[in-house]
C-alpha cells in the first residue's frame, strides 16, 4: 500500500480518544477498513478498505464517496449532498458518526456505519473515514412461550378488532361472520356491506376468483393456505394483498379465519428494486447488467438468421472530466442526462442504449445489413455532439469516440464483445473522426501495454529508470545557466524508451507518484553536486506530474528532496503542464503557493498547447514559461513568428522569464532572441545527455556549441 503505514504515522489530532484510536490502528494498519480524505476526495486507503469496496488503489485515490454510493440513499438524500455535508461537518471539528448505503465496484450493496474524525497532516486538515459493515442478517434468538393462553378473551378481541391487517372470518359455505375495523377501512365497505356475504365481490378478476376457490379447496384439504391476491374496493379500484386462511374448530363447528394487507408498497418497492438492478438511477438508461441481457438476446436470435449482422457501439464522452473538475459533479450529473436524452432521441427504434457508468454508454443494434450501414449510423451518433449542452446559459461542447465490434464476426459472446468495442473506443480516442471498428491488431496492442506496464512496475527496483540532462542556455550569453532532468527507462542494453513512451502508462498507473519522487531527489542530489564543484547558480528543472501535484503531501517530498541534500530551494525549478492546472484548478494553486513560499522556482511547460487562460495566469505564482517546441518549428514563417513574440511580450507584461524549446537551428535561435531577453534548450545546444557527458560539455569546459 503506497505509503498507507508512513502517512498513518504523520496524523496529528488533539483529541485523546482519537489518539488511543490512531495507536490501535498503526499497530495493525490494515485490519480496520480506514481512508483519508481531503476536500471531497479520497487521498489514500488501507488494503482493508480496497477489499471492502472490491476496487484497486489507483482507482479509489481521488474518487469520492458518493462514487462508491447510490443517487439517492435508503433516507432519500442526496449523496452527494449528504456526503459533503457530513465531510464538512467533520471538518469543522465534530467526530461524526452515521449510517451510509455504498456500493463496490460490481454494484452490490454495502450498508456501512462510517466514522469520520478530524487529523491534520502536514498542519493541513483531513478526514480519517473508519467504516464498519452493517450485518442485516438475523440473529437465531431462544424460543419462548408466547403467552397468548394466559391474555383474557376480552383482550384479544380487541386486540383483533384493532389490527392494522384485514381480518375476516367465514364460515364452511364461505359467508362472513365478522370483519374487524382495517378490513372495512382497506376495502371501503361498511361492517353491514359485508356481513352474511361471499367475500368473492372483493376478488378483482375472475384469475382471483380462482385463487379464492383454491383457497376454499386446501383449507378443506390441509387446512391452511396463503398466497398473493388481487382484491378490489368499493370504489372499483384494485390493489395487491397478501393474505393467510387457517381453518379452526372449537366446539365442533368449523370457522375460516382469514387475515390480508396492502401489500402496493412492498409491491412498488420491489418494483423500484428491480428497476435499481435493471436501470441506471440517473439516466434511466439500462445498466451494465441489463446490457448483457439485451446482447443475449440479439445473439440468440443469430441461431436462426447465422448471415444476420449486429454491432456493438461503446461510446466514450471526450471532454467530460473538464467538467466534473472545474464545474462539480452535480452539473458533470446533468450534462449526462443531456446526452442520455439525446442519444434516445437520436436512436428511436433504430438501437438499445445503456449506460455502463461515468461517461460511458453503449449502443446495441440488430438487424444490420452491411458494414456501410453501421459506419453510417455512427456518424450520425458523432454528429449529435456537433451541438453543445446548455445548462443555466452555460454551454458545454463535448465529442465523443466510438468504438464498435460486429456480432457475430468478432465474436458470439456478451462480454467478450463488450471488451472488443471497449478496446476500439480507446483506439478510436488517439484518431481522428474518434470512430474505430475492432481488429485483432487491437488486442495485440492492448497485449502489448499489458506486458509494458507490468514491466514498469519492476523497472524501479531493477534500476532501469535514469536521468539525462539537457542544458538551458542564456539566449544572450550562449552561458548554461541550468539543465532540465528527463527520465528515461533503459529496459536493457538494446532496449531504450523515451518519456513520452512511458510516462502516460506511469500516470495511468499511479506509480508516476513515487517514480517521481525517486527523480526529484536524484535531480536534486546531482545538482547539488554541480553547483559545489563547478557553478555555484546551476539551477536543475524537473517535470511535475498532475497525479504529484495533487498528492497530500506533495509538498513535504519537495523539502524533503531539497534538504536531503542541503540544496537552497531556489536552485530548484518545478515544470507544471497546463493540464495540471485545471483538473484541480483550487488545490493546484495552493500547492504552488506552498511551493513558492519555499523559494522553488514555478514554470509553466508546454505553454501555449493547452487551454491558456490569461486570467489564471496572472494569479498563479509562477516564475517562468516553457514555449512549447511546436513553436519553434514554425519561426520560418510569419504567423508562428508572431505567435512566438506574443508568448515572450505576455512572459515580458506579467515580469516572468521565457524559455523557447525545441530550438534546432542558428536561425530560430537568432530570431527568438531578438525577440527579447530569455533562455532556451533544443538539440543546438546539445541533445539530452548522462551525468558524465553533460559535466564534461557544459560545466568542466564551459563550452556551447
Amino acid at each position: 500500500m503506497i505509503r498507507w503505514q508512513h502517512l498513518l504515522n504523520k496524523l496529528t489530532t488533539d483529541d485523546p480518544l482519537l489518539q488511543e484510536k490512531l495507536s490501535l490502528w498503526r499497530a495493525n494498519p490494515h485490519k480496520t477498513p480506514l481512508a483519508l480524505i481531503q476536500g471531497f476526495c479520497f487521498i489514500s486507503a488501507n488494503s482493508a478498505t480496497l477489499d471492502y469496496f472490491g476496487t484497486e488503489y489507483d482507482a479509489f485515490v481521488n474518487a469520492t464517496p458518493y462514487d462508491f454510493s447510490p443517487r439517492i440513499q435508503s433516507s432519500g438524500r442526496n449523496s452527494v449532498e449528504f456526503a459533503r455535508e457530513m465531510i464538512l461537518e467533520a471538518v469543522s471539528g465534530i467526530n461524526v458518526e452515521f449510517s451510509w448505503l455504498h456500493l463496490n465496484q460490481q454494484g452490490n450493496e454495502l450498508p456501512t456505519r462510517v466514522n469520520l474524525y478530524r487529523c491534520y497532516l502536514q498542519q493541513q486538515p483531513v478526514v480519517l473515514v473508519e467504516l464498519q459493515a452493517l450485518n442485516r442478517r438475523t440473529q437465531v434468538r431462544p424460543a419462548i412461550a408466547d403467552g397468548f393462553a394466559h391474555i383474557p378473551k376480552e383482550i384479544l378481541s380487541t386486540t383483533l378488532e384493532e389490527s392494522a391487517e384485514a381480518v375476516y372470518i367465514t364460515d364452511t359455505s364461505n359467508r362472513v361472520l365478522a370483519v374487524n375495523k382495517a378490513m372495512c377501512r382497506i376495502c371501503g365497505y361498511s361492517a353491514e356491506q359485508l356481513i352474511n356475504k361471499n367475500p368473492e365481490f372483493l376478488e378483482a378478476n375472475p384469475t382471483n376468483a380462482r385463487a379464492e376457490n383454491e383457497c376454499q379447496l386446501a383449507l378443506k384439504q390441509r387446512g391452511f393456505w396463503q398466497g398473493e391476491t388481487q382484491k378490489q374496493r368499493s370504489d372499483g379500484s384494485t390493489f395487491p394483498a397478501w393474505q393467510s386462511s387457517r381453518r379452526i374448530e372449537t366446539d365442533g363447528i368449523q370457522y375460516h379465519v382469514n387475515i390480508f394487507s396492502d401489500i402496493s408498497t412492498k409491491k412498488l418497492l420491489e418494483t423500484q428494486l428491480t428497476t435499481r438492478a435493471m436501470y441506471d438511477t440517473l439516466t434511466g438508461l439500462p445498466n451494465r447488467f441489463h446490457l448483457k441481457q439485451i446482447l443475449n438476446g440479439a445473439l440468440d436470435k443469430l441461431k436462426d438468421d447465422p448471415l444476420a449482422l449486429g454491432a456493438l457501439m461503446f461510446l466514450d464522452l471526450n471532454g467530460f472530466k473538464n467538467i466534473n473538475d472545474s464545474f462539480g459533479h452535480s452539473m458533470g450529473d446533468r450534462v449526462l442526462q443531456l446526452v442520455a436524452a439525446r442519444l434516445e432521441a437520436g436512436c428511436i427504434e433504430k438501437a438499445d442504449i445503456a449506460r455502463m457508468g461515468g461517461d460511458e454508454f453503449t449502443l446495441v443494434l440488430q438487424d444490420c445489413n452491411c458494414k456501410e450501414e453501421i459506419q453510417l449510423f455512427a456518424e450520425q451518433i458523432l454528429s449529435l455532439f456537433d451541438s453543445p449542452f446548455e445548462i443555466e446559459g452555460q454551454k458545454f461542447f463535448l465529442g465523443t469516440s466510438i468504438g464498435i465490434a460486429l456480432f457475430p464476426t468478432h465474436s458470439d459472446q456478451a462480454g467478450q464483445l463488450i471488451s472488443l468495442a471497449d478496446t476500439a473506443m480507446y483506439c478510436a480516442k488517439k484518431n481522428q473522426p474518434h470512430l474505430v471498428f475492432y481488429d485483432k491488431s487491437m488486442s495485440q496492442a492492448a497485449e502489448l501495454k499489458l506486458k509494458l506496464i507490468n514491466n514498469l512496475r519492476h523497472a524501479h527496483s531493477l534500476k532501469q529508470f535514469k536521468l539525462a540532462y539537457q542544458a538551458i542556455v542564456d539566449l544572450h550569453t550562449n552561458e548554461p545557466i541550468g539543465a532540465e532532468a528527463l527520465l528515461r527507462w533503459q529496459k536493457s542494453p538494446t532496449e531504450h524508451y523515451e518519456a513520452a513512451e512511458f510516462v502516460p502508462l506511469l500516470e495511468e498507473t499511479g506509480l508516476i507518484v513515487s517514480i517521481g519522487q525517486w527523480a526529484l531527489e536524484q535531480a536534486c542530489k546531482q545538482a547539488s553536486v554541480w553547483r559545489a564543484q563547478y557553478q555555484p547558480d546551476f539551477k536543475i528543472s524537473v517535470n511535475v506530474s498532475p497525479l504529484q501535484l495533487e498528492h497530500v503531501d506533495f509538498v513535504g517530498q519537495v523539502v524533503s528532496a531539497l534538504e536531503m541534500v542541503a540544496l537552497p530551494a531556489e536552485a530548484l525549478i518545478l515544470e507544471i503542464t497546463e493540464s495540471a492546472l485545471l483538473r484541480q484548478p483550487e488545490l493546484a494553486r495552493h500547492t504552488l503557493e506552498r511551493i513558492k513560499a519555499l523559494g522553488v522556482g514555478i514554470a509553466i511547460d508546454d505553454f501555449g498547447t493547452g487551454l491558456s487562460s490569461l486570467s489564471r495566469l496572472g494569479t498563479l505564482p509562477i516564475d517562468s514559461v516553457k514555449i512549447d517546441a511546436e513553436f519553434a518549428l514554425r519561426l520560418n514563417d510569419a504567423s508562428g513568428q508572431k505567435l512566438c513574440h506574443a508568448i515572450v511580450q505576455l512572459a515580458q507584461a506579467l515580469d516572468i522569464h521565457f524559455v523557447a524549446e525545441g530550438i534546432e537551428t542558428q536561425q530560430q535561435k537568432d530570431i527568438i532572441t531578438h525577440m527579447g531577453r530569455g533562455f532556451a534548450q533544443g538539440f543546438l545546444f546539445g541533445y539530452p545527455s548522462s551525468v558524465e557527458q553533460f559535466t564534461q560539455a557544459y560545466l568542466a569546459e564551459k563550452c556551447i556549441a
